[in-house]
């Protein structure tokens, strides 16, 4: 696949089968996710123990039920999961320095990038981090002194259930100053 043609297949998969991503597949994600610019550190976690992706999931639910405006408004929508079924999660940690959102932010893009071109489904997730910096989960992370999640993204397959795409909007944000 070129380049192009990944980036523009890439989309927000919200719905996974249960079928796990494959060690080979998984490895070269991860490889280009440290090929990604960055200016900082930052660590990855890769989370594929089924009871603990649901027990993230369904605290996030929560979270998301006690709080207001948008992320309540999507937790109330009936049958939703926070991880939509994913079997795996990558969760970007980092130093809280300068840049540290922006380096995550363009690891998870290189790897939804790489992903979409091994057609793996990917969605850059950031309502499980409300969990994930609690004390109880922050143990269980086993994070580099100093670390704390940023953001992640879900990998997998895309299920016939997954929740439809939001049209994306045709934007006009580009000028030219020659």
């Amino acid at each position: 696949m070129e380049t192009f043609e990944a980036i523009n297949k890439r989309k927000s998969i919200r719905g996974y089968t249960d079928m796990q991503v494959n060690d080979d597949d998984l490895e070269k994600i991860l490889d280009v996710a440290n090929k990604a610019p960055n200016a900082g550190p930052f660590h990855i976690t890769v989370v594929q123990n089924s009871e603990f992706l649901r027990e993230i999931n369904d605290r996030t639910k929560e979270n998301m039920l006690a709080s207001e405006g948008f992320l309540k408004e999507r937790a109330s929508i009936p049958g939703y999961e926070p991880l939509y079924g994913a079997p795996t999660f990558i969760i970007l940690s980092a130093p809280e320095v300068p840049f540290d959102e922006i380096n995550v932010a363009c690891s998870i893009t290189t790897m939804a990038i790489a992903a979409a071109d091994l057609g793996i489904g990917t969605c850059y997730v950031v309502s499980p981090i409300q969990t994930l910096i609690e004390d109880y989960y922050m143990d269980r992370l086993e994070l580099p002194e100093g670390y704390v999640p940023i953001s992640g993204i879900l990998l997998g397959y895309e299920s016939e259930n997954s929740m439809p795409e939001v049209p994306r909007e045709e934007k006009n944000n580009i000028n030219y100053i020659k």
